[in-house]
């Protein structure tokens, strides 16, 4: 068994989104409950965000089961559309559930983490542009302002986004998000839109003058050539340029990418924005980043045939050697976890990082049951073994990495794949609700029981 630093917090994530359903208290209509009204059929089994895993009811018996494990720390996050059901006025019994359920975890020695926005975005607020419009981000920032000053200390890290370019991509370059549409221009607009919520966000916190540190997680879909020739060579320094570095960059100290400006306007496709607004993002630095990491990008020189920004001249492949989880066509590939740790350390200032998320979603993972009705999720085991021993060896080798999460604590609701594919330490029954603990849920108990001092 590998053995981690006393400090080093091994816990797990989860979302407001995915965990709470319609929930106890008044919410309002998000812009994937406008999805799923239109179109269930996208949804795997016809399964919607109404109910998800009901944590609102079950939040007590979940952190204790939490507890068992050991988990050090936990992320989730809070809702906009819960806390403002209509995007004007508070509603005072979402209020008093969040005290209740950060103080839960508190009460159960385990550290929280709420995360501001998670893809979850209210249907008012899409419906006027989404973080295109100045509007939706004021209000944003007041639902942030709120949040600061309500809950303080109590929550021991903030974040401002999940995965901030995830509702971009899918949803305005794809059809796996609302509103599926596929149109770059209004791709970079949303994007630019994110930038300067985050950043704002981060400003209107410094003026609370709180103990927790603020941050974001990022996906870093980590970038390598698709080969050694020197067209994929080039693509993959531009892909990485548009996915990984320039938004890290953005969102970790305002600074902003070059290249972006040169291709967006090569393509006239450069988002609507002031002077103003660009001295704002400037001034942005994060305390600390969360780090998604899944699968890495190996970028091929090769149009798509559409030839509307330079993100069109790329494809992603997989090679045919690599390790691949067939439930998900993901590559696996531990190893970019390291090259993340070195490239944190080296050229980020070593900035405090963890990972946010990192975990083996299955389909049928009823195939697993053992006679006692546990499921022997192997496979899992397998994959936090490959991929934390990259992270302790990363922090062997002088990276600031405090800490792992796994996604996820229990299993979740996950957009249009609902729960086609489980994810967690712990099994939950649709039908009824009930929990029950993954044999990974040991090992990973044993592993937080594990660690050095």
């Amino acid at each position: 068994m590998m053995k981690f630093p006393k400090n080093f917090q091994i816990g797990a994530s989860m979302s407001a989104m995915q965990t709470e359903g319609k929930g106890i208290t008044n919410i309002g209509e998000l812009a994937f409950d406008q999805y799923f009204k239109e179109s269930p059929e996208l949804f795997h089994n016809n399964i919607g965000p109404d109910i998800t895993c009901d944590i609102t009811r079950h939040y007590k018996e979940d952190i204790k089961m939490f507890n068992q494990i050991g988990l050090d720390s936990v992320r989730t996050g809070f809702s906009w559309a819960r806390l403002f059901p209509d995007g004007v006025n508070i509603d005072k019994d979402a209020v008093d559930f969040y005290h209740d359920y950060i103080n839960e975890y508190r009460n159960n020695n385990i550290k929280i983490i709420m995360t501001l926005f998670h893809f979850d975005m209210p249907l008012w607020a899409h419906k006027k542009g989404g973080w295109s419009s100045r509007e939706v981000i004021e209000s944003f920032i007041k639902y942030c302002e709120f949040i600061f000053n309500e809950y303080g200390d109590d929550v021991d890290y903030y974040v401002t986004f999940n995965e901030p370019l995830v509702p971009v991509y899918e949803g305005y370059l794809n059809d796996k998000h609302y509103p599926a549409i596929d149109d770059p221009k209004q791709a970079v607009q949303q994007a630019y839109g994110i930038f300067l919520a985050h950043s704002k966000a981060i400003l209107a916190f410094r003026n609370f003058n709180l103990k927790a540190p603020i941050g974001v997680v990022f996906n870093w879909n980590y970038t390598y050539a698709f080969s050694n020739s020197k067209e994929d060579i080039e693509a993959a320094k531009v892909y990485d340029a548009y996915v990984n570095r320039g938004p890290l960059d953005i969102m970790y100290n305002g600074t902003i990418n070059e290249l972006w400006y040169k291709t967006l306007s090569d393509y006239s496709i450069l988002p609507d924005y002031t002077k103003e607004e660009i001295k704002i993002i400037k001034k942005t630095k994060v305390d600390f980043l969360g780090i998604n990491y899944y699968f890495p990008c190996r970028v091929k020189a090769k149009s798509n045939g559409k030839k509307r920004w330079i993100m069109d001249e790329f494809v992603i492949e997989i090679p045919k050697n690599a390790k691949i989880n067939p439930h998900r066509g993901w590559e696996i590939y531990p190893e970019a976890l390291y090259e993340i740790g070195m490239e944190l350390k080296e050229k980020y200032d070593n900035i405090p990082w963890y990972i946010a998320e990192n975990g083996m979603g299955v389909e049928n993972e009823e195939r697993f049951r053992d006679v006692e009705g546990m499921i022997n999720d192997d496979y899992r085991i397998e994959f936090l073994k490959d991929h934390m021993s990259q992270i302790k060896k990363a922090v062997d080798d002088g990276s600031n990495c405090f800490g792992y999460h796994i996604w996820a604590a229990l299993d979740c609701w996950s957009f249009r794949n609902a729960f086609k594919n489980r994810y967690g330490l712990i099994e939950v029954n649709l039908e009824d609700q009930t929990r029950k603990f993954k044999k990974s849920a040991y090992w990973y108990k044993k592993l937080i029981e594990s660690k050095e001092g």
